[in-house]
């Protein structure tokens, strides 16, 4: 994996990131290379970065995967790297989490891209750092730093978790969240019309021995609408385990924890078997930028994970170019509804002639 922009900047400033340092989301390799000069630690909430590390031999017992940093006696860190993420409470989730494992007088290091709304962070990097300031710029890239000159506030995960009530297609749902999952505390329209349209759909009538998979699950909406709605255990995916804590968050909340199995995977990488029904409002965006290689990957290999017969159910804004996408992988789609600048695609696993 080519580092990107963001991360040759802190190429340049390297001679600075010395001792004990935690990359916190890293986006992209450069973990490795530093590891080569330093203590380095990779703190994953993506499956497709940490797969990647693991992949070009980062250190195993450095590489974590998960919602919230897991190492109970990692808390002396000299520095810690965060790449701006596209939701702005993500960037403050992860300063909360990160500050009380610095040291006192180590650096907060913020990176991204100009497009990613770095620029406004520093009034976050303010609130709980001294002496924020640009460190360097470069290739439509910004670095800030900050020191910790404070006591931090013990981070305490449960301040975290957004829960809601939601009427949707028919039922009442109660919804958790995280900062950075997909729809974060509302209900997104694609999701709100795709279920809508499901629920007037034939195979909605008794499907509980069904296999249904939900790729790209967020906070588990469509997962926990489907359950309800067939009384069948729901496989749900996604690439983010911040979005797989909301999913399994909102299950518990529903009383039905057991009718969920949760997949971190890039892709269908890490799926097995063949499912009757899969139901997806799959990501279009690569950081700020738009990119078909996540759905059109998923599309070119759905059909290895549907029956014979199996369906597939697609929302997404219909600028983007998924029909042709859709023909290549199933051999031909239909549309179901288009309005409000969504359309819902269907699509089945062609039988055997």
């Amino acid at each position: 994996m080519n580092l990107n922009s963001t991360s040759q900047l802190l190429v340049r400033n390297e001679e600075e990131l010395v001792g004990k340092i935690l990359f916190a989301n890293p986006e992209d390799t450069y973990p490795l290379d530093l590891s080569r000069k330093a203590d380095v630690y990779a703190w994953c909430q993506s499956k497709t970065f940490y797969d990647a590390l693991f992949r070009v031999g980062f250190a195993d017992e450095k590489l974590f995967l998960s919602e919230q940093w897991a190492l109970e006696n990692g808390n002396d860190f000299d520095h810690i790297v965060i790449y701006q993420p596209k939701a702005k409470e993500l960037l403050d989730y992860l300063l909360a989490s990160v500050l009380p494992l610095l040291k006192d007088g180590g650096q907060i290091w913020l990176v991204g891209d100009n497009k990613s709304g770095v620029k406004s962070s520093m009034k976050r990097l303010e609130a709980g750092l001294d002496e924020v300031g640009k460190r360097d710029g470069a290739k439509h890239c910004l670095l800030y730093t900050g020191y910790k000159r404070r006591p931090a506030k013990p981070f305490v995960f449960e301040d975290w978790i957004m829960t809601w009530k939601q009427e949707i297609a028919g039922q009442t749902l109660t919804l958790c969240s995280l900062p950075g999952v997909f729809g974060h505390g509302k209900l997104d329209k694609g999701t709100d019309i795709l279920l809508n349209q499901l629920n007037q759909h034939r195979f909605m009538s008794d499907v509980a021995s069904a296999r249904i998979l939900d790729f790209g699950c967020g906070d588990g909406i469509i997962a926990l609408w489907l359950h309800n709605k067939t009384g069948a255990r729901i496989t749900a995916l996604d690439d983010s385990v911040l979005a797989l804590k909301a999913t399994e968050l909102t299950f518990a909340a529903n009383q039905v924890s057991d009718a969920v199995t949760l997949i971190a995977s890039n892709g269908l990488d890490e799926v097995k078997g063949r499912f009757n029904y899969v139901v997806t409002n799959p990501p279009f965006h690569s950081g700020v930028n738009t990119d078909y290689s996540i759905a059109e990957s998923f599309f070119m290999t759905v059909k290895q994970h549907l029956t014979l017969n199996g369906e597939l159910f697609v929302v997404a804004n219909d600028f983007l170019r998924y029909p042709p996408i859709l023909d290549a992988a199933l051999g031909s789609h239909t549309r179901l509804y288009r309005d409000k600048g969504f359309a819902i695609y269907h699509g089945r696993q062609p039988k055997k002639k």
